[in-house]
């Protein structure tokens, strides 16, 4: 059966540290099917992959999805980065706020 559930829609625009951020520079956020990615950010390949790890497993913690994020980006292979990298290709520049 296929997966109904809509597509993950991701958008660029600069983010804003709040209460319920720490001080360290957020690179990506997601909430629900919807990330935010800052395109400030000098890894934007691995931040769309922990944010996406975010929506494939919500119940994940922060250390966990940081854990299998690394593990995956280090064993991928340059087709598969670049994959990642052509998901910005239909991104949404906005001033979205998460």
């Amino acid at each position: 059966m296929p997966d109904l559930r809509p597509a993950v829609r991701i958008i660029l625009a600069p983010l804003q540290r709040g209460a319920n951020v720490d001080e360290r520079f957020v690179h990506g956020v997601a909430r629900g099917r919807v990330i935010h990615i800052d395109p400030r950010s000098t890894s934007i390949g691995q931040t769309i992959l922990h944010e996406l790890l975010h929506v494939w497993h919500p119940s994940w913690s922060e250390a966990r999805v940081t854990k299998e994020e690394r593990k995956r980006w280090k064993r991928m292979s340059w087709e598969q980065k670049a994959a990642i990298y052509k998901i910005l290709g239909a991104a949404k520049i906005g001033n979205s706020k998460p």
